[in-house]
């Protein structure tokens, strides 16, 4: 079961998962692309269905 979503490299810094967020979990950073906040994601897929570099990835629960 996917407990959260997290980035884990290849941020384009396209803005695409940030615009999509429905809890506002995701910053951007200039430097280092999106950042997801653990605790503010529900776990929707909304951004992994939005970014096109594919550099979000599943935190499954153990």
């Amino acid at each position: 079961m996917v407990k959260y979503y997290a980035v884990e490299r290849g941020c384009t810094k396209c803005l695409s998962c940030y615009y999509c967020c429905p809890t506002g979990a995701i910053d951007i950073d200039p430097q280092t692309g999106a950042h997801i906040d653990p605790e503010k994601c529900v776990a929707c897929g909304s951004c992994v269905e939005e970014c096109v570099a594919e550099a979000i990835v599943a935190v499954e629960e153990e």
